[in-house]
């Protein structure tokens, strides 16, 4: 908290607020010989050498001579000599500490070695879990981040701060680096409403972002573009800086303007040379069978088998899982179950998923609120199963590959990473409603059970989801 202070007093003391100077010196000191202390405890030690970096650099840049030399530098070896050991968040700390400092070269190299550790996604419109589940195109910014993503233990490993930090790291020694942009949409992307996780979180992200701006430029733009559809026009402005913030964020297309088949959008710059951000959002209503999978952001794939009972010499009776095919045939009594995929882009909270039951099966369960569980896949498991179906040719099967065999009761799949999330589920008539709080980012598999009642020939609708409280992003 002390170095969180410091840090936090020089800040605003660059930015010309009067502060008591006696009570920042006396922090400083404070933190000069707590950091010995704190030798082996690299976290710490790091967060309040960037405290104490970040006055050096202060007091250097009001021409007073801060006497850093020790143990700021003994500070920075002795966490450099354990770089193997450091998080995303302490390795950035590391490197913009010896930016302030001064050290070019180390501070280079850190970030350097900040971007190894990098977890990419260049095409966030797409699913590994789905065909036709997004087209990925040049226009779509990817996405790159530092931390663990939804769940942890220590206050490093926290996505949101180790991200924001990194991006500080990129900008005040490399601006140029190709990670800046989709680093910068990854935080973005993970604001929830008018903030991030909690207070800290977004004072520090919206530092980071206050960053990027005045790296990039882009609050100095002006520009005149114009938005045609069909060759039609609908909107032509000129944004300048002073009104960036206020310049128009949606424009509604008369249907009229809509043709069957192939729409065209384009936005036309007329001058200026400032970035151009856009999304386009449409709602129709489709007769197209089957209907096609889709997601934005989240994407889901939902799987029947048949769970076909088998007579064992010791065990008794096991259950074998078959794939249930489009047009196949079940008998009253038999059970099925559902295996629902998701992949989530990001960490996301108060997710919903309504599998729309086929008329004729109903749910084993009795009782709404009965433990499910969502059980995260291992990545591995994803792609060995989109190899498996691209071998065999089958179109649409891109799915998890199954591992399980025999349901017997004792055997445990291996291709779990071990963590899981509550899913609170909710029997309906015409449907089963799963609410999800917190789902990290990752691929997540949820399971339950129906069972074939009444004859028929019946007709499986979509599952669809999507966060309840951002309502575009949604998958089927």
């Amino acid at each position: 908290m002390s170095a969180y202070v410091v840090w936090g007093l020089t800040l605003a003391r660059d930015a010309g607020v009067a502060v008591r100077e006696d009570a920042l010196a006396r922090g400083v000191r404070f933190l000069e010989f707590e950091i010995v202390e704190e030798e082996s405890n690299h976290d710490i030690q790091a967060w309040m050498l960037h405290a104490l970096s970040a006055y050096s650099e202060s007091m250097e840049g009001q021409g007073v001579s801060y006497p850093w030399e020790f143990p700021l530098t003994r500070t920075f070896d002795n966490l450099r000599a354990s770089s193997d050991r450091l998080n995303a968040y302490t390795r950035a700390l590391l490197a913009l500490s010896a930016h302030q400092l001064g050290l070019s070269d180390q501070a280079m190299t850190l970030v350097r070695n900040l971007e190894n550790g990098a977890k990419r996604d260049d095409t966030p419109d797409t699913s590994v879990i789905q065909r036709g589940g997004g087209v990925s195109r040049e226009s779509v910014i990817g996405t790159a981040h530092w931390g663990e993503d939804g769940i942890w233990w220590r206050w490093s490993d926290g996505g949101i701060e180790a991200t924001s930090f990194a991006l500080r790291a990129l900008l005040a020694i490399d601006p140029g680096n190709e990670l800046i942009e989709p680093v910068t949409n990854w935080l973005i992307k993970n604001r929830r409403g008018a903030q991030w996780s909690n207070t800290r979180d977004t004072a520090i992200t919206i530092l980071a972002l206050n960053d990027y701006l005045r790296v990039s430029g882009e609050l100095d733009t002006d520009l005149e573009y114009e938005l045609l559809v069909n060759g039609q026009s609908i909107a032509r402005r000129r944004v300048s800086g002073e009104q960036i913030l206020r310049a128009p964020s949606q424009f509604a297309i008369d249907n009229e303007l809509i043709v069957d088949g192939d729409n065209e959008i384009r936005i036309v710059r007329h001058d200026g040379d400032g970035p151009i951000y856009f999304s386009a959002q449409a709602t129709f209503f489709s007769l197209e069978e089957p209907v096609t999978a889709a997601g934005n952001e989240i994407f889901v794939r939902r799987q029947y088998y048949k769970l076909v009972a088998r007579e064992t010499l010791l065990k008794g009776t096991t259950y074998e899982r078959q794939p249930v095919s489009d047009g196949e045939t079940l008998t009253s009594g038999q059970r099925v179950e559902v295996v629902i995929t998701i992949e989530a882009k990001n960490n996301y909270e108060y997710l919903v998923f309504e599998d729309l039951k086929p008329a004729g099966l109903e749910a084993v369960r009795i009782r709404s609120g009965e433990p499910v569980y969502a059980r995260e896949l291992k990545s591995g498991t994803i792609d060995a199963g989109a190899a498996m179906a691209a071998g065999s040719g089958q179109a649409g099967d891109s799915g998890p590959r199954d591992t399980t065999g025999l349901l017997d009761g004792g055997r445990e799949r291996t291709d779990y990473t071990g963590r899981s999330r509550w899913v609170y589920q909710e029997l309906r008539d015409r449907k089963v409603a799963l609410f999800i709080d917190k789902l990290p980012e990752g691929f997540w598999e949820i399971r339950y059970d129906l069972r074939a009642e009444v004859p028929g020939e019946f007709h499986a609708l979509p599952i669809i989801g999507h966060a309840m409280y951002v309502p575009e992003i949604r998958a089927n």
